[in-house]
């Protein structure tokens, strides 16, 4: 990890203390996280890449489009993270999807699913699916990339399931950073990451899935916590993952399950980086290295 990564770190380190003692409700996470990220993602967007607020099908997102576009015959639709609770395209991701958008040179289209509590499983599942077909019907002859991060590569994920499942048209290649994607939380780096993660702990994800996931609700449905379906004639993945988050062990648990299934897979794992670090612009050097090994991995 870099001298500024390690700062990073150091930084947001203190949001696990402070949640331990407000205890916040998804909606007070949203306005201290939004707020913040809102603002940093105004100063330091990157240049080069035109933002515009958009819909898919009613279902609104934000689209990316770099002002150098590498393949034209390309699009990204992508699903954010923040524990199916929190998160949107223009506040925690600006930053993160703009530069993926302007190092790959293709355009990213950011899906904003309606959020929990307030819309608890299948509507995150649901808008995913309706943005998704909207997005293809108007991209026919395009290659499609869907990526995510965190719950969003859990739902990139079930959505690729889904699309299996009733066949529907697949995309081409899929990216998921730090997906999570068991939500049952049994991976053993829960317990031996812990204190090493600087960003989450296993009661903030369990809170999420209380908001998620409604009673009666079966926790292992392949559409809840894609882990436990079945991973054949899925695209090809890219899968990425910090040394140091609690979700190290979904993302090894996702590679070995898609690859003896004959999936096409690579992990990438990044010692000693934190979750989501890729969504720190230009604070950090670890997030253009994330983008750019991305990017050389499309171009395979």
């Amino acid at each position: 990890m870099s001298f500024r990564g390690w700062i990073v770190a150091s930084l947001i380190r203190p949001n696990k203390l402070l949640y331990r003692i407000f205890k916040p409700s998804a909606r007070g996470v949203r306005r201290y996280v939004h707020t913040q990220s809102w603002l940093g993602g105004k100063i330091f967007s990157p240049l080069g890449v035109k933002i515009s607020k958009t819909n898919f099908d009613g279902i609104p997102g934000v689209s990316f489009i770099p002002k150098a576009v590498k393949d034209e015959n390309a699009v990204i639709v992508f699903f954010h993270g923040g524990g199916y609770c929190f998160g949107s395209s223009l506040t925690t991701h600006r930053l993160g999807v703009s530069l993926m958008a302007k190092i790959t040179g293709i355009t990213c289209h950011s899906i904003d699913y309606h959020l929990a509590p307030e819309h608890p499983y299948p509507a995150a599942l649901d808008d995913a699916m309706l943005a998704y077909q909207d997005i293809v019907s108007k991209n026919p002859d395009s290659r499609i990339i869907l990526a995510g991060d965190s719950a969003g590569g859990g739902l990139s994920l079930a959505l690729m399931m889904k699309l299996r499942d009733e066949d529907d048209r697949m995309p081409n290649d899929a990216v998921l950073f730090s997906p999570w994607s068991d939500l049952t939380c049994q991976g053993e780096s829960f317990e031996t990451k812990s204190k090493l993660d600087p960003m989450f702990t296993t009661s903030m994800l369990r809170e999420c899935i209380r908001y998620y996931v409604p009673e009666g609700v079966d926790i292992t449905d392949p559409y809840v916590s894609p882990a436990y379906g079945d991973f054949s004639d899925l695209p090809r993945m890219l899968i990425l993952c910090g040394g140091n988050e609690i979700l190290l062990s979904d993302s090894e648990e996702l590679a070995r399950k898609a690859e003896t299934a004959g999936i096409d897979v690579e992990l990438s794992l990044w010692p000693a980086m934190f979750h989501d670090w890729w969504l720190f612009g230009r604070f950090i050097p670890e997030t253009k290295q994330c983008l750019t090994k991305v990017s050389l991995w499309l171009d395979k």
